[in-house]
């Protein structure tokens, strides 16, 4: 008892630590930000400690933890009240003993809220079943003694009718009888108390039930507490949804990797040694080791999650790169003026967490970047760094030389990725088969490539192919060799996918490129039908043959309408070979893939008062770059992809003339959103059908709209929108007549969707997700009468769904997956007689109405296990409808 008397008293003293931290906040702006984390974690751990006393109250069970965290909670209230009447100002990397201490505190309570709260409520469920189980034990001996009463009442009856006889036949025994009688009515008593035994039991029975049910519903409260704090986490504000150094998976198949694993372990595990640098040729397979590596148990056994892996490539952002590693480990983020303050910083964060073993990858280091790769070295005992890079970069610590594969693993790859299971598949002959490896040198990047191109072809193809390699003569140890091999999977391309894996390059090297971005350049600049089937298609084609890797972010397995949470990586090799074939085509005006690297405001001379015939033109310009643009002429562009790094930027004049302008797509690539400019100049376009915006302000969604008469489609990922504006707005539905489809991705400043935006009656899909400040839906939506598809998945404060959805009879699709605060569907979902997919993972505190039984078209719900039980009660009224499970 007194440890339940202790969990009440932790429980009140938590609700004084809350007041006082409160107090401290108001008291002590400087400490404002430990002290919010603070009360946040509170708000998490009181409504746990509550449910968690009740029920040791009703169990009469003892609890140590609560009694271990009244004392922890002491501490730190005497802790808030000595920070807030002493002075504990510091700066924001050099803390002051009190913000440490603060921020010690906070860590050790959200230690007991991530990892003791979540098994006590394992423990007290196993708890629970040993009680059940020994209820059932006494049950059980009860039922025993019941049975053996039964047997004697059955004894005595048979001693009764002897009795009875005996009583007939001999005079003088009514005495006997009349004791045997008293036996009698003694059983009939016992009899009486095994009754009301059954129903002592079955109360206890009832009992039981009762506390199952609460166990399941406070494990169902913190599985919700749990989701919601990974849904409240920070997340890059970039191009990805996802921790932006968490080291890639590596591919499913590796080959002959095994023993440079290990030396590179060895390496790392030496005492003193602080960065190995892994150098190969390109296509040798370095940063797929390097991914393998990371993901080596002895690895994150020592280095745990301070594992860093970073993609450098040819033109790093050193400010951009410390930025989403601070970013990365959870810690706020400040705008560093110069690299040597970000330097600094970053030096700070690493001893503060240097408490553990550091490991950060650096992959894909240029030649020349020493003077970058002399930032990240520090003296911190554990600090690992591994470098890859295709040059050596002498002076950088203890050199690993990947060598190529050998002849047996170079066979072992290619027919694996060939999907040659023995030697007479496919009728290949033996030498035909060790010609073509024998080409590739041991690269495995030649080996997978090939061998992907080659699968399922008839012998024939593959004779010619030796052949035709034959005649380039013989190979010699050099990136040309492997050109040649990769070349000949690029011209087995068809005409129009091979101009497809060109566009590619329009985008920067080391990021990675959204699929939705590549499909809207593709759909306008190819006239494809507009549905994104064929460029999905030709994605897919692209991956299968190895010539790039499509990364899926979505969190269920199911098939999507969109692909916003899909993304493309290429090889540098392979981007090394696109450009060496476009520049093959003649001179840099005439191309019809124009790809310029700007650095600084040097323009290059051609540049000045030109015309440009490029189809596909690609301008990408670094941090310091100041908007002053050429004039040049660019009339037949009909895909404009624009990257920068500024945060303030300004669109060229020349776009005015570009009469065959399709697609826009404007990417900001630095930390912060940008301040775009000058968006007049698409008013003229009359073409123009796609617009991507990609981490920039948006003042708000419906001032300064340029009138674009033709647009179907904008895209705003990641974009700082600013709430609508007043009277002074002009009306969307008249600049945007023709508008189909929008998308808004992980804009975390929306806070309502504007009620113009329901005027564009045209409008056939809307697409809102990661959207966490969105709370509300205009009643006006009800107005979008040719709406098909409506995803808002992952708004986890959008609280309900207006009623007047009900009167969107085209909806075919809707998403409220991860929709968290949604507790009611309205009634009138059930008037949407189109709807043919639901998708409901992550909402399993949403009631569904009785009116889902009219949903006749209904073919799909795309849930959890949990939600899943809501749908059973509706199951024998549409039989029609599968359940797709996800977790």
């Amino acid at each position: 008892m007194e440890c339940v008397v202790a969990g009440f008293v932790a429980e009140k003293v938590l609700g004084e630590l809350l007041k006082s931290v409160k107090e401290a906040m108001r008291k002590k702006k400087k400490l404002e930000t430990t002290l919010k984390s603070i009360e946040s974690t509170l708000n998490s751990i009181i409504p746990v400690v509550e449910s968690i006393n009740e029920l040791n109250e009703k169990l009469d069970r003892e609890d140590e933890d609560i009694g271990r965290l009244w004392k922890q909670i002491k501490e730190g209230q005497e802790l808030v009240s000595k920070c807030s009447k002493g002075n504990c100002c510091g700066s924001c990397f050099k803390q002051s003993n009190c913000t440490e201490e603060l921020r010690d505190f906070d860590h050790s309570l959200k230690s007991f809220y991530d990892f003791v709260l979540p098994l006590k409520g394992t423990k007290i469920l196993i708890d629970t079943r040993e009680d059940v189980n020994e209820i059932k034990e006494k049950v059980r001996d009860i039922r025993e003694g019941v049975r053996d009463i039964h047997d004697n009442v059955k004894q005595v009856k048979e001693i009764h009718r002897d009795v009875k006889d005996i009583y007939t036949n001999v005079e003088g025994v009514g005495e006997r009888v009349k004791v045997i009688h008293d036996e009698v009515q003694e059983v009939k008593e016992v009899r009486e108390e095994v009754k009301v035994t059954h129903v002592g039991v079955k109360d206890i029975q009832v009992q039981v039930k009762e506390i199952h049910e609460e166990v399941k519903d406070m494990r169902k409260d913190l599985r919700s507490n749990i989701q919601t704090e990974k849904a409240a986490s920070p997340m890059s504000n970039s191009n990805v949804p996802l921790w932006p150094f968490t080291p890639p998976e590596p591919p499913q198949i590796t080959v002959g990797l095994d023993k440079p694993t290990k030396d590179l372990k060895n390496e790392l595990f030496k005492d003193g040694m602080s960065t190995v640098v892994l150098t190969a040729p390109g296509g040798c397979g370095k940063t797929t080791l390097a991914k393998k590596l990371c993901h080596d148990e002895a690895i994150k056994e020592k280095f745990k999650d301070n594992i860093f892996f970073i993609t450098v490539s040819k033109s790093p952002d050193l400010k951009v790169i410390i930025q989403q590693l601070f970013r990365h480990k959870g810690h706020s983020v400040h705008e560093f003026r110069t690299d040597e303050e970000a330097v600094n910083c970053l030096e700070q964060l690493l001893k503060q967490i240097g408490t553990k073993p550091i490991l950060l990858v650096l992959d894909d280091v240029w030649s020349g970047s020493e003077s970058l790769l002399e930032r990240f070295k520090f003296q911190i005992p554990g600090y690992k760094i591994l470098l890859t890079s295709r040059s050596s970069l002498g002076g950088f610590g203890s050199k690993y030389k990947l060598d190529t594969l050998n002849y047996e693993d170079s066979l072992s790859l290619f027919r694996q990725s060939a999907e040659l299971r023995n030697s007479t598949s496919n009728n290949v002959e033996d030498d035909v088969l060790k010609k073509i490896v024998s080409f590739c040198k041991g690269f495995p990047l030649a080996l997978s490539v090939v061998g992907r191109s080659l699968r399922q072809q008839r012998p024939e193809i593959w004779r010619n192919k030796v052949k035709q390699w034959s005649k380039a003569g013989a190979f010699f140890e050099s990136n040309n060799d492997l050109f040649t091999c990769l070349k000949s999977s690029l011209d087995a391309l068809d005409n129009k996918l091979k101009e497809c894996y060109i566009d590619l390059g329009a985008f920067p090297e080391g990021q990675l490129i959204s699929a939705s971005a590549i499909i809207d350049m593709w759909e306008e600049l190819y006239e494809m039908n507009g549905d994104g089937l064929n460029s999905i298609s030709n994605l897919h084609e692209l991956s299968s043959l190895n010539l790039i890797d499509l990364v899926d972010t979505r969190r269920d397995g199911s098939e999507r309408e969109n692909y916003n949470e899909t993304f493309v990586t290429q090889h540098d090799l392979l981007r090394d070979l696109v450009n060496h074939v476009s520049g093959l085509a003649g001179s840099e005006q005439g191309r019809k893939n124009l790809v310029v690297d700007i650095n600084g405001n040097e323009f290059r001379g051609w540049w000045k008062n030109q015309t440009i015939s490029a189809h596909v033109l690609s301008i990408s310009t670094d941090e310091t770059f100041l908007s002053n643009w050429p004039n040049i002429q660019a009339p037949e562009v009909g895909v404009l992809v624009l990257n920068f790094r500024t945060k303030k930027y300004t669109l060229p004049k020349f776009i005015k003339s570009m009469d065959k302008l399709k697609t826009l797509i404007l990417t900001n690539y630095g930390f912060f959103s940008a301040e775009i400019s000058n968006f007049i100049v698409l008013g003229n376009l009359s073409n123009l059908k796609r617009i991507r915006l990609e981490q920039v302000l948006i003042p708000s969604l419906t001032i300064n709209c340029v009138q674009l008469e033709n647009l179907q489609k904008i895209s705003l990922i990641g974009c700082n929108i600013g709430p609508a504006s007043g009277d002074k707005a002009i009306r969307i539905s008249d600049a945007l007549p023709k508008l189909v489809e929008i998308n808004i991705g992980y804009c975390n400043s929306l806070n309502e969707l504007p009620v113009g935006l329901c005027d564009i009656v045209s409008l056939k899909k809307l697409r809102i997700t990661y959207c966490p400040g969105l709370s509300i839906l205009p009643r006006e939506i009800g107005k979008m009468v040719n709406l098909q598809v409506l995803m808002l998945s992952s708004c986890r404060n959008l609280s309900d769904l207006p009623d007047t959805i009900g009167s969107l009879h085209k909806l075919s699709i809707l998403d409220i997956s991860d929709c968290i605060s949604i507790k009611n569907l309205p009634e009138q979902i059930g008037e949407l007689q189109s709807l043919k997919k639901l998708y409901m993972t992550g909402c399993s505190n949403c009631r569904l109405p009785n009116s889902v039984t009219t949903l006749h078209s209904l073919k799909s719900v795309i849930c959890d296990e949990e939600t899943e039980k809501s749908w059973k009660p509706f199951k024998r009224d549409l039989p029609n409808v599968t359940i797709i499970y996800w977790v």
